[in-house]
């Protein structure tokens, strides 16, 4: 079966269209290239400082100022406020990534443990950047709207993903692809929704309970998607166990 991780995550930027591979590549252009990558991952970092320090209702000036540049040049690297947007959320989706995966063995790790530390993982990026999260969940601009939903979608890759994996886990069950995928998106959605709430609606708003309290709730309502899906599709588990272990071959064989 395909290997979801090679799917799912970020892919690299494709070549341009037309280029020839056995052509020189101009040095100058290749710098050029490379600056222009800097100072958009420049931007972004800004973004995600003035976001996280005046808001989700910020402006792009307020952006530039963070960054120490003025309003045309953020113009100059960026097509608009929606291209803006979607790199912003981009690297979002490469911060969650890269927490999560290295810290979860699907060989070694019960179902439980993946899903605790996939949430942990998850929660503590949002106490890091949490206007950033309401920037994208709430989604106050127009020009959001079209970054907002790639953003989302992304977000929904990465429950997709783990879905895929434990799917990959029980292949020989050859179970219902539709059902795997509706338990993704709604563990994503039970994600975004349980996020919004905790974090309040205003930037000075309070937590809405401890932050170890919330990731032991979220990880349960979780852990609920994934039992509810097991029990649609007739797959006795023990999620205490690591999932090639969890579920008896003698069910994997019927």
């Amino acid at each position: 079966m395909l290997d979801v991780r090679k799917v799912a995550r970020p892919r690299p930027a494709r070549a341009r269209p037309g280029a020839d591979p056995g052509r020189k590549v101009d040095a100058r252009s290749e710098r050029w290239r490379e600056h222009r990558k800097k100072v958009r991952g420049e931007i972004v970092q800004a973004a995600f400082r003035a976001i996280d320090r005046l808001g989700p209702a910020l402006s792009v000036r307020e952006i530039a100022e963070e960054a120490g540049t003025a309003k045309p040049k953020i113009y100059r690297h960026f097509n608009d406020k929606s291209d803006l947007f979607q790199a912003i959320g981009e690297r979002l989706r490469d911060m969650l990534w890269a927490a999560i995966f290295p810290s979860v063995d699907f060989a070694t790790n019960s179902v439980r443990e993946i899903i605790r530390r996939s949430v942990e993982e998850y929660v503590s990026l949002v106490d890091q950047h949490p206007n950033v999260l309401r920037f994208f969940i709430q989604g106050r601009f127009p020009e959001q709207s079209e970054a907002t939903v790639r953003t989302l979608n992304e977000g929904r890759e990465i429950t997709l993903a783990m879905a895929e994996m434990f799917n990959n886990e029980l292949r020989e069950m050859e179970l219902d692809r539709a059902a795997i995928e509706l338990a993704a998106f709604a563990a994503f959605g039970s994600a975004a929704s349980a996020t919004d709430w905790w974090l309040g609606p205003k930037p000075d708003s309070p937590r809405r309970m401890p932050r170890d309290q919330f990731i032991a709730h979220l990880t349960t309502i979780m852990m609920g998607v994934i039992d509810g899906t097991a029990d649609v599709l007739g797959i006795q588990y023990d999620p205490d166990l690591p999932l090639h272990s969890a579920v008896p071959r003698k069910t994997a064989a019927g």
